[in-house]
Parts: structure tokens; C-alpha cells; sequence
């Protein structure tokens, strides 16, 4: 970029994507934030506090004015050049001219050109026998319908569906992608203020057309399903919701689409779901997104729909991977004020949600378990995860270097594992995890008193002490003497391996054991028939999440091959075996 020059007149592109906020800096000042799309511009320093509020206020300027914009003494070219040359690298800032002469006129195409032709239109149902054959071509491993919940979270459930309309309900954000369609679609530049103003890319106006005809259906379906979920779950403090709850109900909500098409009786056919289902559904899923980083920095702190919108905009949660939000800013606050239970929705609309659920109490429980059983798993994968960073440490600077050493320090990233969340460190990212898991096991135990589903997640996967010892010395074993001369591991790093499978092995079984509880209980309110579960089938959600489970690094780094379930753990290694058990 050539340097930029006192006279060059600039401008902000897109003028109506730049909002802005004054947020605590944490010691009761108020300091402004600016945010253009994805770039948030912090003016915490006193001396450039100034030019932040005065590019609030201008269309365009000489560069050479921003040194005038100070409380004291003009700023320095020097200063002021870096400053704007930033902004114009983060593309805020554009150079008169380098400025477009006319305005072209975009247009997409209706396809976004990801499916191969005459792709049937499938979804996950307890009307055929396909659920295996789907998880297998998604995941690589089958599951059948009875534990579908441990490989798909219940609010992408009903993602593959049609509606009644001939729509997908996740329309362009379908998962798995497998499924994914690529219907016709109307897709136009975002013309909204916000940070999606004239993105590059495009919103729906299909799903948005098929939602407003349903507008005033749609908020009182909302309406009526955030009461019944309230009667369920009252919130600690009448009156105020919390991240937590609300991320409960949501997902709640979206689950109970899904709950239609896989419960055991009489489920919704491929194509028939109901189109106020579907559109319930779509305008939901986007608050889910908010309330899913929400309740991970805290999960008790108060929301408004101002907070909602305001995370959106903040961090560009109204941008997907295909396109962006594409509701009006004055019907998405009409939606979250309802939503939220801060304005009334303007009709009663019929037939209610109960009746186009079937049963109501059944679709919330399955919501509820559903999220248990995704917490269960998280925190599995996010216990294994800090395992395998201890043993990263053991094998630190170690030498002579092995395969096995090579399979513990491979990287552990998103480039790696898509799903891994990477916007902290990854020891505490897995952290993170647990507590979250942790608040949200409990926190919906209490909508299941009497039963054992009001036990605690640490108390569930409490190792017994004995036990741990026991097995640790019959590893460090196997590590020593059981396997070829190549393979045996270093006695520095035997006994850490040791200890680390011990762990995670006996966590594994006891999370085994938690999630065929909970399946077993959502089966039950689905009418659906239980099927055990191993270790492998939950390796199959936690590892792009979290970096690969124990048993692969130990069956990549040692030939050692290892089963699961919930009552053992079977480790091989030629002909010769070792299992153990709680």
C-alpha cells in the first residue's frame, strides 16, 4: 500500500455497517467501541478517544483534519498517518480515490453449488430404518435413531427437514452437509444498517418472504412455547432471565421441531412438518448462536433483547458461512422483546403450539435430556482433552523421539479439529467446557426431582481412588513388559501414561454409563427402544471438538487397540489382552 499522503481525501465504505457502543472498561469509565463488520476499534487511550467520536460524525475528510481531532495538543502527522493507515488496511478507511465510479449492481446465484444432482430428500425419522445408513454417510460410524442425540445436538435434529412449503429447516446452514439440498433460493445484498450492511454476503429473502406472511403466527408460537418452558423451568429470580435459561429454552424450542419427526409414535413425515414449526424454528436458531457464547462467559448474568442484538452486531453473529441474517432490525427487536417476555405477541395464534407439538411436556423433556446428554459428552471430551495435555508436558524435550511422542505433540487446532472453539488458549477453552457443562447438568437436574437425574457431574464421574491405582499399575505393566521391544514405553514417561489412561478410561465408562441413563429416559419419553453405546460412538462427537481421544492416540502411537463400553475397557495387542473394570 503506498504511503498515505496529509492532502488524500478518505471516507468510510459502507457507512451504515459502522455501529458503535461505550462499554465499562472495567474501572467505571465508559470507553467507545466501534464496530464495522468483523473489526471492533477500541478508543481506550485518551489522546485518540477523540478521533474515534468524530469518525462517528463524518462522511469524509482530508487526512491531514484528523490531526486536529485531539483535547489538547494537534496530534502528529507521523501519529495520525499510522492511525489511518491501519483503518485503511482493515479496510474501515477507504482513499477517495480508490473509490468505485459506479455502483454495480450484485446479484447471486439461486444455488450455492455444493450438492451433486438428484440428491434425495432425507431426514433423521423414526418412520424408516435409515438413521444408520445417514450417520454412517455424515459421520463415518451408524448410530441408530435411539441414540441420535449423542452424535447430532437436538437443535440441529430437524435441520434436514422439509416443511410443509418444500423448505429445508435449516435451509442454507443444513447439518450434516450430506443432507444438505441446495434448494432454489432468492438471495439480495443486505441493505440493513448494522454490521451486515452490503456484505459480500447475501441474506435469504425466500425464508424471510415465507416468515413474514407468518409473522404474527410466528410470535405467538414464541410466545406460547417461552411460557409452557417457564412453567417447566422457573427462573431463579421471577421476572429476569439469565443467559442460562434462556440458552435452555432456546435450544428447547428448536429441539421441539426435531421432536416431531424422531419420537416413536406417530412421527411428522418428511415433507408435512408444519410451516409454523419450521419458521419457529429458523428464527430461533439464530438467538441460539448468541445465547451459545453467552452462557460460556456466564451463565447467570441477566439478558435483554438489547444484549442479544447488541452481541450480534458486536461480533458478527448476524454473519454465517453462507449468508446474513436477513430480518428487518424492527421486526428482529419486535421478535426478542416477545422472546424474551418484555412485549406481548399480538394474537393467539391457532392451532397452538401444543396441538401442532402433539405433546408438549414430552417435546420440553426432550429438549432438557437432550441437552444433558450433549453436556456429558462435552465434558468427556474436554476432560480427555486436558489429559492429553499432560501427557504434551511428560513428553516435553523427551528423547529419543517416538511414534507415540509424535501422536501426543501433533497439533491440536481448528485447522485439525473444525469444531474446536479457539478464541481463548486451549487448556482453558477446555475449561471453559467443563463449567459450562457442569452449570447446565445441574441447572436441568432440577426440572427432574426424585430422580437420578438431579446427581451432580463431578459426583457422577467421581474415580475411586483404589480403583485408579490399581488399573495405573496394570498399565504402567502393559506399557513395560507387554508389548514388542520397539513399542515399550520410556520408564519416565510409563508411569504419566499410565496415569492419564487410567483416568480417562474410567471417566470414559462412567460417562458411558450417564449418557445410556439419560438416552434411556429421553427414549422412554419419545417411546422409542434403547441400544447400548461405546466408547467409539462418543469419540465421534468429542473429537473434531476436542483433538482425539486417548484410544487413537494409543492405537496410532503403539498399535495398541482399544474398545469400551459402559462396563469395561478392553485393551489389545496382539493376542494378548487387558480389560478393565470399575
Amino acid at each position: 500500500m503506498a504511503q498515505l499522503q496529509a492532502d488524500e481525501m478518505l471516507y468510510i465504505p459502507n457507512r451504515r455497517r459502522l455501529t458503535h457502543d461505550r462499554l465499562d472498561a472495567g474501572n467505571g469509565q465508559q470507553v467507545l467501541h466501534l464496530f464495522y463488520g468483523e473489526v471492533e476499534l477500541i478508543f481506550d487511550e485518551p489522546d485518540i478517544a477523540p478521533l474515534g467520536e468524530k469518525l462517528l460524525q463524518v462522511e469524509q475528510f482530508q487526512a491531514s483534519d484528523a490531526m486536529a481531532w485531539s483535547d489538547g495538543a494537534p496530534h502528529s502527522w507521523d501519529k495520525i498517518r499510522d492511525l489511518l493507515e491501519a483503518l485503511i488496511e482493515q479496510r474501515v478507511l477507504r482513499r477517495v480515490s480508490d473509490a468505485p465510479t459506479g455502483r454495480t449492481a450484485v446479484s447471486f446465484p439461486e444455488r450455492l453449488g455444493e450438492v451433486p444432482a438428484g440428491r434425495e430428500p432425507l431426514t433423521f425419522s423414526a418412520r424408516d430404518n435409515r438413521c444408520p445408513v445417514l450417520t454412517e454417510q455424515a459421520f463415518g460410524r451408524a448410530f441408530e435413531l435411539s441414540n441420535l442425540e449423542v452424535v447430532v445436538p437436538v437443535y440441529r435434529v430437524a435441520h434436514p427437514a422439509l416443511d410443509g412449503d418444500g423448505r429445508q429447516v435449516g435451509e442454507n446452514n443444513v447439518a450434516p452437509r450430506t443432507l444438505f439440498l441446495d434448494l432454489p433460493t432468492v438471495r439480495k445484498q443486505c441493505h440493513y444498517a448494522g454490521s451486515r450492511y452490503q456484505s459480500e454476503l447475501p441474506m435469504n429473502v425466500t425464508a424471510m418472504k415465507a416468515m413474514a406472511r407468518q409473522w404474527p403466527d410466528l410470535l405467538s408460537l414464541t410466545e406460547q412455547f417461552r411460557k409452557a418452558f417457564l412453567a417447566r423451568m422457573p427462573p431463579r429470580t421471577p421476572g429476569v432471565l439469565t443467559a442460562g435459561e434462556l440458552h435452555m429454552m432456546v435450544v428447547c424450542t428448536l429441539a421441539s421441531v426435531g421432536y416431531v419427526l424422531v419420537r416413536g409414535t406417530h412421527p411428522v413425515p418428511n415433507g408435512e412438518l408444519d410451516s409454523g414449526l419450521a419458521a419457529m424454528f429458523r428464527l430461533i436458531d439464530g438467538v441460539r448462536l448468541v445465547t451459545n457464547d453467552l452462557v460460556r462467559d456466564a451463565p447467570e448474568q441477566p439478558v435483554t433483547a438489547q444484549t442479544i442484538v447488541d452481541h450480534a452486531e458486536r461480533h458478527a453473529v448476524f454473519h454465517g458461512p453462507h449468508g446474513v441474517c436477513a430480518g428487518p432490525p424492527a421486526l428482529i427487536n419486535e421478535y426478542l422483546q416477545v422472546l424474551t417476555g418484555s412485549a406481548p405477541a399480538p394474537i393467539e395464534a391457532q392451532p397452538d403450539i401444543a396441538a401442532r407439538l402433539g405433546d408438549l411436556d414430552a417435546a420440553i423433556d426432550y429438549g432438557l435430556l437432550g441437552q444433558r446428554v450433549e453436556s456429558v459428552v462435552r465434558f468427556l471430551g474436554a476432560t480427555q482433552g486436558l489429559l492429553h495435555e499432560r501427557l504434551r508436558a511428560a513428553f516435553a524435550g523427551h528423547l529419543p523421539r517416538t511414534a507415540l511422542q509424535e501422536c501426543v505433540e501433533a497439533p491440536i487446532d481448528v485447522a485439525h479439529y473444525p469444531l474446536l472453539r479457539d478464541d481463548f488458549p486451549l487448556a482453558e477453552t477446555y475449561q471453559r467446557e467443563i463449567k459450562l457443562s457442569r452449570w447446565l447438568f445441574a441447572r436441568i437436574g432440577e426440572a427432574f426431582p426424585g430422580t437420578p437425574q438431579g446427581t451432580s457431574l463431578d459426583e457422577l464421574a467421581k474415580l475411586d481412588p483404589a480403583e485408579q491405582a490399581t488399573s495405573q499399575r496394570r498399565l504402567a505393566e502393559l506399557f513395560a513388559h507387554g508389548l514388542p521391544g520397539d513399542k515399550v514405553v520410556a520408564e519416565l514417561i510409563r508411569g504419566e501414561l499410565a496415569g492419564v489412561a487410567a483416568s480417562a478410561f474410567a471417566l470414559e465408562r462412567r460417562c458411558l454409563r450417564v449418557v445410556e441413563r439419560e438416552q434411556a429416559m429421553l427414549n422412554q419419553r419419545l417411546r422409542r427402544p434403547d441400544h447400548p453405546l461405546t466408547g467409539t460412538d462418543l469419540a465421534v462427537f468429542t473429537r473434531p471438538r476436542n483433538g482425539p481421544p486417548l484410544a487413537e492416540t494409543l492405537a496410532r502411537g503403539l498399535g495398541v487397540s482399544v474398545t469400551s463400553d459402559s462396563a469395561s475397557t478392553v485393551l489389545g495387542y496382539g493376542e494378548s489382552s487387558l480389560t478393565l473394570k470399575d
